[in-house]
């Protein structure tokens, strides 16, 4: 069963942003697929909860520069 979670993600600024994001969680266990949007400032991520958690993904956004949760 996959799990679907629409992150508000701020500093991404280009395309180049997204697919960073894209490719780092995508290599994650059990994601499924990966969609950043720096105009929206979210990803959304359907993966499956038995491999991966929701933490697991939030914590992989935040070590390569970019802040999960709501805008200032």
């Amino acid at each position: 069963m996959s799990t679907e979670v629409k992150l508000p993600v701020t500093g991404m600024t280009c395309g180049g942003c997204e697919s960073a994001v894209q490719r780092a969680v995508g290599a994650l266990p059990g994601v499924q697929q990966v969609t950043a949007s720096h105009r929206d400032a979210t990803v959304r991520v359907t993966f499956d909860p038995v491999q991966v958690s929701r933490e697991d993904i939030e914590r992989k956004i935040a070590q390569i520069g970019y802040v999960v949760g709501a805008p200032a």
